[in-house]
């Protein structure tokens, strides 16, 4: 997962708007959003070469999705846990946001860098081995996370953070109109590119929202939207190479059910 924005407790209607894009190689074997057995009551994508995933939902009204952080040039462990499985293992606990989230800070060092948000029906919480101020309790807003570090404005976060609140103030924040907001392809113009240490073309290419590729790019867009009623809506969109779209899932639930 490459770029998450989600709006917490704006809309009274709709405390929790998520909308995010999962960037991946094409080649990774993946498998469309559905729901585990085992987590239970885990509805999410999965993928088949570690185990994991990168975002999803169950019925208890929690969410949790990952991103890594970009380190080019930074020597990697060969023993490292795979950071989508700490998306599918709060699922396996029944704790909330904040418990699951200082467990993971306490843990972090196990995996490789990553970004992680996890919401239940009263926290939102993000935590990163990459960030010093151990867990973020978030308030009320709009936020954007990418694979930088926290704080870190770059022009795909400031478009997506843009995006969310201009829906919002339009009274639109439906799945279509956020489907839109991740589908966008248009790069970065030059003297707005981050400097992450990777050649300025490569710089360009993961610059925009969706990315669309011969071998890497947007593999999914997600948009969960969870109601002040308790309902839950889960739309996945798959693509593959240069975009091409390959499936449309939607899932509905109330928090509670079984």
């Amino acid at each position: 997962m490459c770029l998450i924005v989600l709006a917490w407790q704006v809309d009274p209607a709709c405390p929790l708007l998520f909308a995010a894009n999962r960037d991946e190689f094409y080649e990774r074997p993946t498998e469309a959003a559905h729901w585990w057995q085992t987590p239970p009551d885990l509805f999410a994508g999965r993928d088949l070469r570690a185990g994991g995933t990168w975002c999803g939902a169950d019925r208890r009204g929690r969410v949790a999705a990952v991103t890594n952080v970009r380190e080019p040039g930074a020597t990697v462990a060969t023993d490292l846990v795979s950071r989508g499985s700490l998306v599918a293992d709060y699922f396996a606990t029944d704790t909330g946001a904040r418990d699951w989230a200082e467990q993971v800070a306490e843990i972090g060092a196990a995996y490789g860098p990553f970004n992680l948000l996890v919401a239940d029906p009263a926290r939102l919480c993000f935590v990163s081995n990459r960030d010093s101020a151990g867990v973020r309790d978030l308030p009320p807003g709009i936020f954007a996370v990418s694979n930088g570090h926290w704080g870190e404005r770059w022009p795909k976060t400031e478009r997506a953070e843009q995006g969310m609140a201009q829906r919002l103030a339009a009274g639109n924040p439906g799945a279509e109109s956020l489907f839109d907001l991740l589908a966008d392809r248009t790069a970065a113009a030059e003297s707005e590119l981050p400097d992450t240490g990777v050649p300025r073309a490569q710089e360009r290419f993961l610059s925009p929202p969706f990315i669309a590729g011969e071998h890497y790019g947007t593999r999914a867009s997600t948009v969960i939207q969870r109601y002040a009623d308790g309902m839950v809506h889960f739309y996945e969109r798959g693509f593959a190479q240069h975009g091409q779209p390959v499936h449309r899932i939607h899932q509905s639930w109330s928090v509670g059910s079984t």
